[in-house]
């Protein structure tokens, strides 16, 4: 089997040219396909292999004491999936997810992923950097959970976006916007158009211009 589709995922296109060779021998893994709504993992699974998602997209979802289901992200091919489940000492899933399309993955076992990593320094780095970038992920996540309304979460979102800029452009779309917010697009479009007619924002698709930041600051 050819494998160097693996090189589309950011893990594995750090690797540099002259050592692709020598990684594609050296990797282990199955190929794995999933039909839409279909559940590739379940909360509380053990987490043994690096999944790599390299067809479709995928939704990561948390199931309280209730039976209800909070939104955690969506991934789309070619990423990874929670690498710092793999290296945790209690390795089980704290979230299930599931194929919002059809999807193929690929999964490497953890004996495996130790390998490469001692034996491809750009290969550890990129695990590393994936780990970190979940890490500050998640912790946004806890912060936009705790703020009660789509308006606080929105304000705090749109200061944080800026980066002290008055004008910018939302890296992800509306919809994303929603999903990381865990309401619907239509709720998040109502509270947009509500700052826009308050004269605290002016929006125009993706673009944002911040005409009173110190309102957006009281909302949360």
């Amino acid at each position: 089997m050819n494998k160097s589709f693996i090189f589309k995922c950011p893990l594995c296109n750090s690797i540099p040219e002259p050592e692709k060779d020598n990684f594609l021998n050296d990797v282990r893994f199955s190929l794995k396909t999933f039909k839409k709504d279909d559940w590739i993992i379940s909360q509380g699974e053990e987490y043994t292999s690096l999944y790599i998602l390299i067809e479709g997209e995928i939704k990561t979802v948390m199931v309280g004491e209730k039976g209800d289901f909070m939104h955690i992200e969506n991934i789309k091919a070619p990423l990874p999936m929670a690498t710092g489940f793999l290296f945790a000492g209690n390795n089980k899933s704290p979230v299930s997810a599931i194929a919002i399309k059809d999807c193929k993955l690929i999964s490497i076992p953890k004996e495996n992923v130790f390998y490469l990593m001692r034996t491809y320094d750009a290969f550890m780095h990129a695990i590393l950097r994936s780990i970190s970038n979940k890490v500050q992920f998640l912790s946004e996540k806890i912060r936009l959970t705790s703020l009660r309304t789509i308006k606080a979460k929105l304000a705090y979102y749109i200061l944080k976006e800026s980066e002290g800029e008055s004008s910018f452009q939302l890296k992800t779309s509306k919809q994303e916007v929603a999903n990381l917010f865990g309401v619907s697009r239509q709720a998040l479009t109502n509270v947009m158009n509500q700052l826009h007619n308050e004269n605290i924002i002016h929006a125009e698709r993706r673009k944002i211009k911040i005409v009173n930041r110190q309102a957006l600051k009281t909302l949360f």
